[in-house]
C-alpha cells in the first residue's frame, strides 16, 4: 500500500509538472502572439500613415503634371533643369523682369522631400530602376519594392530601427500619365508604365511607444494569470496529495480491519458461511475449508444443501429460505449422512437500508460430541433408573428367598436324621443360595456410589462377575475360566472390576456374534522385569496379576486396533455401541497404575491382557483378612423381642424361627403401630429388629 501510494505521488508531480510546462508554454505563447499582433499592428498604422502621405505627395506631383510644371523663380535652389532643355517654354522672364525656370513634378517632389526632412524629418525621395539623376538610383530595399512593383504589388512597407528610433519606410508605384509624357516622352515613356516609385521615411517612435505601454499592462496581465494558474495548481497538487494520504491512510486502515475482521472470521471454529439468496456460498472461513476438506475455489458458488445433505434442491423448512422469505433468524438441526455429523444451523439475513435483502449469514456448530454426551446421559440415566429399579426387585426378591429358605430350614429341622426329604431340602437352600448371589452381583454393580478403591482379592470379584455374565451372555458362546486363587490383593474398586469385565465379555459377544464361539478369561499372577515396562511411562515393574479375555470373534486390522481406545469409535453397527466401553476399562486400568495389551489377526480373534500391580503387604504393614469361619449352631434364648417388617412372610417365618429358638417375639407389619406399642410399653422389650 505504501509503494502504492508513492508511485501515485510520483504520477501526480509528473502530471503537476507537465501542467505547469503547459501553461507556461500557454501563456508565453499567449504573450508571444499579443506581442506579433501588436507588432503587426504598429507596422499596419504606420504603413497606413505613409501611405497617405505618398497618396499626397503623388498627387501634387500629379497635380503638377497636369498643369504642365511649376514655374519659379531661379535662385541657388532653382537652377533650370538640363533635363527639360528640350522644352522651349523651360525659362521664361515676367514683364517685370524677374526670371522664372519650369519645375518638374519629380524636382518638385524632391524640394519638398528636402523641406520635410529639415523640418519634421520625414524623408522621401522618387526612384527608379533607370533613375536619370543618379541621386535617384534605388538602395537595396527600394530594389526589391519596384521589382514587386512589376510583379503586380501595390505597395511596399518595412519596419525598421534606425540607432534607438523607430523609422517606417513605404514606397508606392509612380504610374506613368498622359501629362507626364511632355517630359519622359523622350525615355520612350508610355501612360500607364511604372516609371519608378516614391519612398518616404518617417518615424513612428509614437506608436511604438503606444504599444510598449500596451505591452506592459498585457504582460502584466499575462503574468498575473501566470501567477493564478501556478496558485491553483499549486493547491491542487497540495489538496490532492493530501487527500491521496488520507484516502491512503483510510485504505490502509480499512485493510488493517478487514484482516482483523477476516483473521477473527477464521479464528472461529464454527462453520460459517456467507450466501446468496439461492443458498450458494459467496464466503467461507477456514473452518469450513478444513472441515469439508476443500479449496475456496471448490465451495464458493457451491449450494449449502449439497454440502450438508448432499440434496440437489433446498432442504424442505430450510431456515436459509425461511430467512430469505421472512427477513428473520431460524435455526434447525441438520445430519452430514456421510460424515455421520450432526449440525445446529442458524441463519440471519443482512439488509440494507431500505429493508432489502443482501445476503445470508449461516452458522453450523458441529453437535455430534454434544449428542453423543447426550445420548450417553440418556443411557447412563437409563442404567440408572435399571439400577434403582434392579435395587427395588432384589428387595422383593430376596424377601421371597427368605420366606422360601427360612420354610425350608424349618422343615430341614422338624424331619428326623436321615430322612429321605433331606436332600431334596439341600437342593432347594442351595438353589436360594445361588439366587441370593446373583442377586447379591446385581446390587453390586448397580449400586450407586462414589468410587471406593479398596484391597479386594480380585480372584473372587472376576469370579462374581463371570458368573453374573453367564446368565447374559447366549448358549452359543462357551465361557471358558482359569483363575488363580493365588493372586494376592490389587487396590481397586469392586465396581470396575465388574465393569472390566462386562465391557471385554460383551465387546466378544459381538466379535462372536450368533456363531458358535468360545471365550476364555484367565486370571494369574505375573512378575514383569524392566524390560517389558521399558517402554510404558509411570509403569514400575514389579508384581502384577494379569487378566486375559480371549475371543474366537472376527478379529481386528491394525488401522482399527491404533483407535480402539478412542472415545466414541465403534466398529458396531449404529445402535448397537457407544464406543465408549474400551476407553472405559482404559481409564480405570490407568487409574489403578495398570496398563493394557491387544493382540489380534484378522478373521482368528482378539484378547485383551490388563496388568493391575498387586498390593505389597509388607510395605503397606497391613494383614490379608482371615478366611470366613465356618457357621456356627443358632444359640436360643427366652428374651423379648418386636419384630417390624413390611412382609407378612418375612414376619411368619421369622417369629416361627425365633420361638423354636425359645425368645418370646412380638410381629408387627406397620411402623407406626410398632413405635405406638414401644412407646407404651418400652420396657416390655429386650431388643426390635425391623
Amino acid at each position: 500500500m505504501q509503494n502504492r501510494t508513492s508511485a501515485g505521488l510520483k504520477q501526480l508531480r509528473l502530471w503537476c509538472a507537465a501542467a505547469l510546462l503547459f501553461w507556461s508554454l500557454l501563456l508565453s505563447g499567449s504573450l508571444g502572439l499579443y506581442i506579433q499582433h501588436e507588432w503587426q499592428s504598429v507596422e499596419f498604422i504606420g504603413k497606413k500613415i505613409g501611405l497617405t502621405a505618398v497618396n499626397k505627395d503623388y498627387i501634387y506631383e500629379l497635380w503638377n503634371a497636369h498643369n504642365g510644371g511649376v514655374y519659379v523663380p531661379v535662385d541657388d535652389r532653382n537652377q533650370p533643369n538640363p533635363y527639360l532643355s528640350g522644352i522651349a517654354d523651360r525659362d521664361i522672364v515676367t514683364p517685370g523682369g524677374k526670371k522664372l525656370t519650369l519645375i518638374n513634378p519629380a524636382h518638385m517632389t524632391r524640394q519638398a522631400y528636402q523641406l520635410e526632412q529639415e523640418i519634421y524629418g520625414v524623408g522621401g525621395r522618387t526612384t527608379s530602376l533607370d533613375a536619370v539623376r543618379p541621386e535617384n538610383t534605388p538602395d537595396d530595399w527600394e530594389r526589391e519594392a519596384l521589382l514587386s512593383f512589376t510583379r503586380g504589388e501595390k505597395d511596399a512597407s518595412k519596419l525598421i530601427k534606425k540607432g534607438d528610433k523607430t523609422v517606417m519606410r513605404v514606397m508606392m508605384p509612380a504610374i506613368t500619365r498622359e501629362s507626364c509624357l511632355q517630359c519622359h516622352m523622350r525615355k520612350g515613356d508610355q501612360a500607364g508604365d511604372i516609371r519608378g516609385g516614391i519612398s518616404i521615411t518617417f518615424p513612428i517612435d509614437g506608436i511604438v511607444e503606444l504599444f510598449r505601454s500596451q505591452f506592459k499592462t498585457n504582460a502584466l496581465y499575462h503574468l498575473l494569470i501566470y501567477l493564478i494558474g501556478i496558485t491553483g495548481l499549486a493547491v491542487f497538487y497540495v489538496q490532492t496529495s493530501r487527500q491521496m494520504k488520507k484516502r491512503a491512510a483510510i485504505e490502509k486502515q480499512l485493510r488493517r480491519q478487514t484482516e482483523e475482521w477476516q483473521n477473527t472470521f477464521d479464528a472461529i471454529p464454527d462453520i460459517i458461511t456467507i450466501q446468496d439468496s439461492e443458498m450458494r456460498i459467496i464466503r467461507a472461513n477456514r473452518a469450513t475449508y478444513e472441515f469439508f476438506q476443500a479449496t475456496p475455489d471448490e465451495l464458493v458458488g457451491s449450494a449449502c444443501y449439497s454440502l450438508f445433505r448432499e440434496n440437489a434442491t433446498a432442504c424442505p423448512g430450510c431456515p436459509g429460505v425461511r430467512s430469505v422469505v421472512d427477513g428473520y433468524r431460524h435455526c434447525s438441526m441438520v445430519e452430514h449422512k456421510i460424515l455421520e455429523n450432526y449440525f445446529h444451523i442458524c441463519s440471519a439475513p443482512v439488509l440494507d437500508e431500505q429493508g432489502e435483502f443482501q445476503y445470508l449469514v449461516y452458522i453450523a456448530h458441529d453437535i455430534t460430541d454434544k449428542k453423543k454426551l447426550k445420548e450417553e446421559l440418556f443411557q447412563a440415566r437409563k442404567m440408572e433408573a435399571i439400577g434403582t429399579l434392579a435395587g427395588g426387585i432384589a428387595h422383593d426378591f430376596n424377601n421371597i428367598l427368605a420366606a422360601i429358605l427360612g420354610y425350608t430350614e424349618m422343615i430341614q429341622l422338624s424331619l428326623p436324621k436321615g430322612s429321605p426329604l433331606e436332600h431334596d431340602l439341600n437342593q432347594i437352600i442351595l438353589a436360594g443360595n445361588r439366587a441370593g448371589d446373583l442377586i447379591k452381583q446385581i446390587l453390586t454393580f448397580s449400586r450407586k456410589k462414589k468410587q471406593q478403591k479398596e484391597e479386594l482379592r480380585i480372584n473372587r470379584t472376576v469370579r462374581e462377575a463371570v458368573k453374573m455374565m453367564r446368565s447374559s451372555l447366549p448358549t452359543t458362546i462357551d465361557i471358558r475360566e482359569d483363575i488363580d486363587e493365588q493372586c494376592g490383593l490389587v487396590f481397586a474398586d469392586p465396581t470396575n472390576i465388574h465393569q472390566i469385565i462386562l465391557n471385554l465379555f460383551t465387546n466378544a459377544f459381538h466379535a462372536v456374534g450368533n456363531a458358535p464361539g468360545t471365550l476364555q478369561l484367565s486370571l494369574k499372577p505375573v512378575v514383569l522385569s524392566p524390560e517389558p515396562v521399558a517402554d510404558k511411562t509411570e509403569i514400575q515393574p514389579g508384581s502384577y496379576v494379569e487378566l486375559t479375555v480371549r475371543d474366537s470373534g472376527q478379529g481386528m486390522d491394525e488401522i482399527t486396533m491404533s483407535r480402539i481406545f478412542d472415545p466414541y469409535f465403534t466398529t458396531k453397527e449404529q445402535g448397537a455401541g457407544t464406543g465408549l466401553g474400551l476407553a472405559v476399562i482404559h481409564g480405570i486400568v490407568e487409574d489403578c497404575k495398570g496398563f493394557i495389551e491387544v493382540e489380534s489377526v484378522a478373521g482368528q480373534g482378539t484378547a485383551f491382557h490388563i496388568f493391575l500391580p498387586t498390593v505389597n503387604r509388607e510395605k503397606r504393614g497391613k494383614r490379608e483378612k482371615p478366611e470366613e469361619t465356618p457357621r456356627m449352631p443358632l444359640p436360643g434364648g427366652n428374651e423379648r423381642i418386636l419384630f417390624v417388617d413390611d412382609e407378612v412372610a418375612i414376619t411368619r417365618i421369622s417369629h416361627s424361627l425365633l420361638s423354636n429358638l425359645g425368645y418370646r417375639v412380638t410381629v408387627e407389619t406397620q411402623s407406626l403401630k410398632a413405635l405406638e406399642k414401644f412407646r407404651n410399653e418400652p420396657d416390655s422389650f429386650d431388643l426390635l429388629i425391623t
